[in-house]
């Protein structure tokens, strides 16, 4: 289950508003903010990797559920250091 770390007004690492911000299983966050020409969401599985996407208006929302639900299926499955950064080459090459 996602954990909403969410605090009113928040500025994130882009300089934009954040409107999400959630963490998992203590081992990955997720944080979505809108900045002033552009959607930014920047996530990270804790002490491996940190990556921050762009979008626009129409995309962002969609972007933003499935890199969640990639690093949740990520997290859940057991995997050898090799599907590890397999994983984070296929992720950061997608978004």
């Amino acid at each position: 289950m996602w954990e909403s770390l969410y605090e009113p007004n928040q500025k994130g690492s882009e300089g934009g508003i954040v409107l999400a911000d959630e963490e998992y299983k203590n081992s990955c966050r997720i944080t979505l903010e809108k900045c002033e020409r552009y959607y930014a969401v920047t996530c990270g599985v804790y002490g491996a990797m940190v990556h921050t996407a762009f979008s626009d208006d129409e995309h962002y929302q969609a972007m933003y559920d499935e890199m969640k639900k990639e690093l949740r299926e990520f997290i859940d499955r057991e995997t050898t250091a090799e599907e590890e950064w397999e994983f984070y080459r296929n992720f950061i090459g997608k978004f």
